[in-house]
């Protein structure tokens, strides 16, 4: 295993080359900050950059790729995005972030077909283990079939990255490794208010003992994990996780002992959180993260047993048709994997999809509307729509007709 100096490996890209990266808190910041860096300094290799990023986060925790709006302004760097970062808004509101619309699960397909073909892929990775594998760290999503692919690996081995149980690989998988010894990226728990905390109360009074639930991350999941509490022997499995998860488990609510697969274990593709996460997942064989395209898939998720997937929304129509993503022009988030663990609950007698808001906006503009505006985004559409909750109550729209689904959502709004 030989580790190389940052500049010496930048030195491998050329301009106009395309450059995957690491998902949420596995960016690889000393490599992006190196990338930047170098675009910035005028490097003569790093012209005309196209970066592909799953950023995929909460706001909190800053990376050197959204300070680059002036890169971005002047062509010198061209940023496709699979799940746009708040900080973003502004980028994107000038057209300089080229949103690619795909659902999660569908992203290693693409990759592996070649519709998808960066020329590199900047992964962070941890210390090779007792078996001299290295670990992707808090991501599993593309890792798998990035190197499957054929797509050559630029590894950032960072002495903090914990090595998470899933997708490994050995150090001469790699094209080039650099090392690093710094704090991973983290995002720390949001805060709930008392109107996320009553829908969260309303969403845990469906969710009976010995559910499996997909939480995903956010205000109202945050606030979710405080009613979990009390509950006993349910499996987790979700897309993402975040900090409540070490709660549930301390409160003895976790058990994943209904599993048919993947059975005593929290199953997620991506954690995004803080170190106290990271510490958590490090070495723990009660936790795995998965490829996204099998972590994701509707038919695993038809397979587990009481399977409830709790989604937010930015806004619902009368109809039930749901709004995840746009504000007007603006792409705030990504496609996801809201509507894979809609459909996979579809295929079990006691599978539930609820779809968690507040009844308004913190200006006070509805977010429950009699028709989605023109241009907004389906994130779901209403012949999959099921439970809606607000503060107010719950909306069951299942063998609902248009205007029973209006009475019953107006009711809620």
């Amino acid at each position: 295993m030989k580790i190389l100096p940052v500049e010496q490996v930048l030195e491998r890209i050329r301009s106009g080359s395309q450059v995957l990266l690491h998902s949420a808190c596995a960016e690889p910041q000393t490599l992006v900050e190196a990338l930047i860096g170098g675009i910035r300094a005028g490097h003569p290799n790093l012209q005309n950059l196209t970066v592909y990023a799953l950023t995929y986060r909460a706001a909190g925790a800053p990376t050197p790729l959204y300070g680059a709006t002036d890169l971005l302004q002047n062509g010198q760097l061209h940023l496709k995005s699979f799940f746009p970062h708040p900080s973003l808004k502004e980028a994107s509101r000038l057209g300089l972030v080229d949103y690619v619309p795909v659902s999660l699960s569908t992203l290693p397909g693409l990759l592996r077909k070649g519709f998808i073909r960066p020329d590199w892929a900047f992964l962070q990775v941890s210390p090779p283990n007792e078996f001299e594998m290295c670990s992707f760290g808090p991501a599993g999503d593309l890792p798998e079939a990035i190197l499957e692919a054929g797509i050559p690996v630029i590894a950032e081995m960072n002495r903090q990255t914990p090595f998470v149980f899933g997708p490994q690989a050995a150090p001469e998988r790699f094209a080039a490794i650099i090392e690093s010894d710094r704090p991973l990226l983290e995002v720390p728990p949001l805060v709930a208010g008392p109107v996320e905390r009553q829908v969260a109360a309303n969403v845990a009074e469906l969710i009976p003992d010995g559910a499996t639930v997909q939480l995903g991350v956010g205000t109202i999941p945050e606030a979710l994990v405080e009613f979990l509490k009390l509950r006993r022997n349910l499996g987790l499995h979700g897309g993402a996780l975040s900090d409540g998860l070490i709660s549930l488990y301390e409160a003895g609510a976790v058990t994943n002992a209904l599993k048919p697969f993947a059975n005593g274990k929290t199953v997620s593709s991506l954690l995004i959180g803080t170190r106290r996460l990271f510490d958590f997942a490090h070495n723990n064989p009660l936790l795995e993260l998965q490829p996204i395209d099998r972590c994701n898939n509707p038919v695993f998720i038809a397979q587990l047993p009481g399977f409830i997937s709790v989604n937010s929304a930015l806004e619902v129509d009368y109809w039930g048709q749901v709004n995840a993503e746009t504000i007007g022009d603006w792409q705030l988030a990504g496609v996801g994997g809201q509507l894979d663990y809609v459909t996979g609950t579809w295929y079990r007698q006691d599978g539930l999809s609820i779809i968690a808001l507040p009844s308004v906006t913190g200006s006070g503009k509805p977010r429950i509307v009699p028709r989605l505006a023109t241009g907004a985004t389906i994130s779901t559409p209403r012949h999959l729509a099921q439970v809606v909750v607000t503060e107010k109550g719950v909306a069951d729209l299942r063998g609902k007709s248009l205007s029973v689904r209006e009475k019953l959502l107006r009711s809620i709004s």
